[in-house]
């Protein structure tokens, strides 16, 4: 039910996101530019992302505007806004603790990571969800996760439960597709900007 609150949030959202434009990498090959990446995630210092999202899940498919914020490595919160710009969807992680509000609908709840996987289809219970929203930004935050890298950036990332392909690889990126069974979640980076 969660999911299908999540993917029904929305079509508009706030115009630009403070902070400044991520680097792109100069790396000679896969492995170099996976070096590059980890270097990054150790002096990670906060990130931010405006975002279109398509979301294919149970057969329906949504649209909406999002703002992906990742102040540290341990914390995330997504904001789905709806067509007239209020938010529609918060979802927090600090560590393991999760907290789902639902502005339309004025519910909320609190709970596990695996919560949120029941919630979100597309999240990967092997992943803490600030590694998830570090993967979504191009960064390889998880040792859970099998890379694979260009000298451009991530191409794909995947576990036993989830796939994600960053098109074109590049970092950082600008569509990336998360698939979770017959679920699939595109999601086009309008911006990213380190927030340190």
């Amino acid at each position: 039910m969660a999911a299908a609150i999540f993917a029904a949030a929305v079509i508009s959202c706030r115009s630009a996101v403070p902070g400044t434009p991520m680097t792109p990498l100069r790396a000679s090959s896969g492995e170099d530019a996976l070096s590059q990446l980890h270097d990054r995630v150790a002096a990670f210092a906060g990130a931010r992302s405006l975002m279109r999202v398509r979301a294919t899940t149970a057969g329906k498919t949504q649209s909406f505007k999002a703002q992906l914020v990742i102040p540290n490595r341990e914390s995330m919160e997504l904001i789905a806004y709806t067509p007239l710009g209020t938010t529609a969807v918060t979802i927090r992680a600090d560590g393991d603790r999760i907290s789902f509000v639902n502005h339309v609908d004025k519910s909320s709840w609190e709970g596990s990571p695996e919560d949120l996987a029941r919630s979100m289809s597309i999240y990967a219970t092997s992943m803490k969800p600030a590694d998830m929203a570090m993967l979504l930004i191009g960064l390889p935050a998880s040792p859970a996760v099998e890379y694979v890298a260009t000298p451009a950036g991530l191409q794909s990332a995947s576990t036993s439960e989830v796939t994600v392909v960053f098109d074109p690889p590049q970092f950082p990126p600008k569509r990336v597709v998360v698939r979770r069974g017959a679920d699939v979640v595109e999601i086009e980076h309008m911006e990213i900007v380190s927030t340190q």
